[in-house]
């Protein structure tokens, strides 16, 4: 067993200094430009929510105190309006003709729950309470876009516009990492609710162990068999389903069933030695392997099997590129939870299993 797979099952939750993390010099190197991460494949060089959510979090695992504030600065400066406190961020800004604009004032709550995550474990693991008090704020913001479906539970809408159509709502199974949800919990209760509705969603939109990129639910809780693409497609959001799933504590409850759940997509990746990057989620049927942005994602539920030590082995050697975005920063989340730069303990808070274990071993060596 990985020493920091024994850390999580032992509950390890201590505060250490982050461990150097040379792939994130790389992202920034290519992929950041005065606060913002742009995401060059897009003729447009766009700059989306999730983008700054996840350079927030790759530099709050880094201990990059002047990026975390730069990303963050840019944030609430472009995307709302100069408070994010006050406004949730628009997720898309570029570029149009000559002018550089929000692009789509509509939110994306998962990059809007990646914040409020960063900016609440910032304030503790960097005793800033200006950062803590921005956290809080949000989730008051988030708990404007939960709604309560009958036999579903508590769950979040994607965004503000959209996606609650009244009789049914759609919902983004990648938009739930679940050690979030636990991590809001020990700030508000109330999200112990949202979790058990997002679990439920994880669950219940997946039936063959496959998720969707979207799923459509009844006012009644019931999975809609809807045929269009985004709803029998599980591809670029889905996979993000396995990432989040095999971050979890395994202290968890819900880490083992979610792991059993999503067992014919381990099988499926074994089969093809990466991810597939589109199946069917009701014939199984797949077109073709995906890149090794998609093998990070599974990482963590293949183990130390020769399907993993291949796909760790390519994404080892496959160097950060400028117009590689989506790659890019799959690649960071997989890459470094597995080689335990960072984890998340039961209650969702973020832990350095390699930098303590460096710790240990330095303080072992002095004493003897």
């Amino acid at each position: 067993m990985k020493h920091w797979i024994l850390a999580l099952a032992m509950g390890c939750s201590m505060i250490a200094p982050a461990f150097a993390w040379d792939l994130w010099e790389d992202f920034k190197g290519v992929g950041i430009e005065n606060g913002r991460v742009v995401d060059y494949s897009d003729d447009r060089a766009v700059t989306t929510s999730e983008g700054q959510s996840y350079g927030m979090f790759f530099a709050l695992v880094d201990g990059d105190k002047e990026s975390f504030a730069s990303l963050l600065k840019w944030t609430e400066d472009n995307l709302s309006s100069g408070d994010i406190t006050k406004e949730l961020p628009s997720w898309l800004w570029g570029r149009s003709g000559s002018n550089w604009i929000i692009l789509d004032t509509n939110n994306a709550v998962d990059s809007d729950m990646w914040i409020a995550y960063c900016l609440l474990e910032a304030g503790r693991l960097w005793n800033d309470p200006s950062y803590t008090q921005k956290g809080q704020k949000m989730l008051e913001l988030l708990k404007e876009q939960v709604r309560d479906v009958d036999n579903l539970g508590k769950v979040l809408l994607p965004g503000r516009v959209g996606f609650d159509k009244g009789d049914s709502v759609k919902l983004n199974p990648s938009y739930y990492p679940l050690f979030i949800l636990k991590r809001f919990a020990l700030e508000d209760s109330y999200w112990n609710e949202v979790f058990d509705g997002s679990l439920r969603v994880l669950l219940r939109s997946a039936p063959a162990g496959i998720s969707p990129d979207w799923a459509t639910f009844s006012k009644n809780g019931e999975l809609l068999p809807v045929d269009d693409i985004d709803n029998t497609i599980g591809s670029y959001n889905s996979i993000r389903v396995y990432l989040w799933a095999g971050m979890m504590s395994p202290r968890d409850p819900s880490y083992k069933t979610l792991r059993e759940h999503f067992a014919p997509m381990v099988a499926l990746t074994e089969k093809l030695n990466m991810p597939p990057e589109k199946v069917n989620v009701n014939t199984l049927e797949v077109n073709q392997a995906a890149g090794d942005g998609f093998g990070a994602c599974l990482l963590e539920y293949l183990g130390e099997s020769k399907t993993a030590d291949f796909i760790r082995t390519v994404l080892e050697n496959t160097p950060i590129e400028k117009n590689n975005y989506y790659r890019n920063v799959l690649a960071l989340y997989g890459l470094g939870f597995d080689q335990g730069l960072f984890a998340f303990d039961r209650d969702g808070r973020l832990y350095f299993p390699k930098a303590q274990q460096t710790q240990a071993q330095s303080k072992e060596s002095q004493s003897s």
